[in-house]
C-alpha cells in the first residue's frame, strides 16, 4: 500500500485548482523522480512548477491605520538541494517556470496558495541567513487581494502576488 506524504497532499491542492478552472484542462502530468516539481500542459501554456508547504501558517491581530486587522504569515524553508534543483535541472526547459508555496495550519484546515514568477521566487532566495538557509515569507494583511512575499533581508523590496493563483495562471476559477 502507498503511504500519501504531506506533499502529495499539497501537490493535489495545486493540481485541483488548475483541473477545477474553466480554461485549465490539463494534458500532461509529468511525474519526475523529485516529487515536489510537476510539468503540465493546459490551453494556456505549458508549465513547470516547484511545490513547496509549510505547515506554520500564523494568524495575529494587527493595528493598520487605526484598525484591527488580521495578518496572516508563513515561513516556507527551501534546503540547499532545493536551492539547486531550482538553480539547475528546475531550469532547464521552455515552459513557465513557477514557484507555488502551499501554507497552511497543522489541521490542514486553513491553506492559501502563493504563486511566484520563477525570476521572482529566486530574487527571495537570493540571500540566506549565517547559518545558510533560505526562506520565501508570505504574508497578508485582512482581505487584501495580494500576498506579500519577501526573502531573508528582503522585508521592504516585498513582491506581490494575487491570492486568487488562477488569475495569475491565466485561468478562471470555475464557477462553485
Amino acid at each position: 500500500m502507498y503511504r500519501i506524504n504531506k506533499i502529495d497532499y499539497f501537490i493535489g491542492v495545486f493540481l485541483t485548482t488548475i483541473i477545477n478552472s474553466l480554461k485549465g484542462v490539463p494534458a500532461l502530468f509529468d511525474e519526475t523522480k523529485d516529487s515536489k516539481r510537476v510539468e503540465f500542459a493546459t490551453d494556456t501554456g505549458e508549465f513547470n512548477v516547484y511545490i513547496k508547504y509549510t505547515t506554520k501558517l500564523s494568524k495575529v491581530k494587527k493595528n493598520i491605520e487605526g484598525k484591527r486587522k488580521n495578518k496572516m504569515s508563513s515561513n516556507v524553508s527551501f534546503s540547499s538541494r532545493d536551492y539547486e534543483i531550482l538553480g539547475d535541472d528546475f531550469y532547464k526547459n521552455d515552459k513557465k517556470k513557477l514557484i507555488c508555496l502551499v501554507c497552511t495550519n497543522e489541521k490542514l484546515n486553513e491553506t492559501y496558495m502563493a504563486v511566484l514568477d520563477y525570476e521572482d521566487g529566486m530574487k527571495c532566495l537570493e540571500k540566506s541567513t549565517d547559518s545558510g538557509s533560505r526562506r520565501i515569507t508570505v504574508t497578508r494583511i485582512g482581505a487584501e487581494y495580494n500576498f506579500y512575499c519577501y526573502g531573508v533581508g528582503f522585508e521592504e523590496e516585498y513582491i506581490r502576488c494575487p491570492v486568487d493563483c488562477t488569475k495569475f495562471l491565466g485561468l478562471k476559477a470555475a464557477e462553485a
